[in-house]
């Protein structure tokens, strides 16, 4: 497990990289990428805040996709400055996602936040931050690495770790990333929701069904 990174890491980071210069379609996350658009496509004139803008690429993205309303931050100086060089048309500036005064710069209705939530230990305060019932995109990983603070082996284990503030919709896992879309939403669960860190009404019966699936699936691992 990882630690997690001051801004000066993160400076130094996208400038000694030459995949956040280059065009978004060249970029290693481009694949990623596709897949928020596909998403953003799914939801009714999105007005679009990006926590965590890195250097814009996706901002490029977004704009030649025809989208009409974005804005973003980022913490590292270096990313916000290349940002603003590719997209003289969209607002950015330096921001802390821990700093509940950066969701009030513009009015927005979905919020985007890759390669974000791993990186910080307050990844609940993020979502938190955010005002209910708008559309979450968000993507984590499932690999460790030295600036990551977290990371996830399964859907299930993101799910546990959201669930609560984000009535998740879909997880799409592309190599070794989950992209998550849902609606941002607090919830109080009951014990078997919490067990099974699940939004539905999970009833005695449907409790034993699942313990037994699980089982099943357990002594099947086992024997291989």
């Amino acid at each position: 497990m990882g630690t997690e990174k001051g801004s000066e890491y993160y400076d130094d980071f996208f400038n000694n990289s030459e995949n956040f210069h280059c065009h978004y379609k060249d970029s290693f996350y481009y694949v990623h990428w596709t897949q928020v658009i596909r998403c953003l496509r799914k939801i009714q004139n999105p007005e679009i805040l990006e926590i965590g803008t890195g250097t814009g690429q996706l901002a490029e993205y977004i704009r030649d996709e025809g989208f009409e309303s974005y804005s973003g931050f980022d913490f590292s100086n270096v990313a916000i400055e290349t940002a603003k060089s590719r997209n003289s048309q969209w607002h950015f500036w330096v921001g802390d996602a821990r700093d509940g005064t950066n969701y009030q710069h513009q009015s927005f209705n979905t919020v985007i936040c890759l390669e974000v939530l791993e990186h910080i230990k307050e990844d609940l305060q993020i979502l938190q931050n955010l005002p209910e019932n708008i559309n979450v995109i968000f993507s984590v990983p499932n690999f460790d690495a030295p600036s990551h603070v977290r990371w996830f082996t399964s859907e299930r284990q993101v799910k546990k770790r959201y669930y609560r503030y984000i009535q998740i919709q879909e997880i799409v896992t592309i190599g070794n990333i989950y992209i998550v879309r849902g609606l941002r939403s607090n919830f109080d669960p009951t014990f078997l929701q919490a067990f099974f860190a699940s939004r539905e009404d999970v009833k005695l019966s449907s409790f034993l069904i699942r313990i037994k699936h699980r089982l099943k699936n357990l002594f099947k691992l086992k024997s291989i």
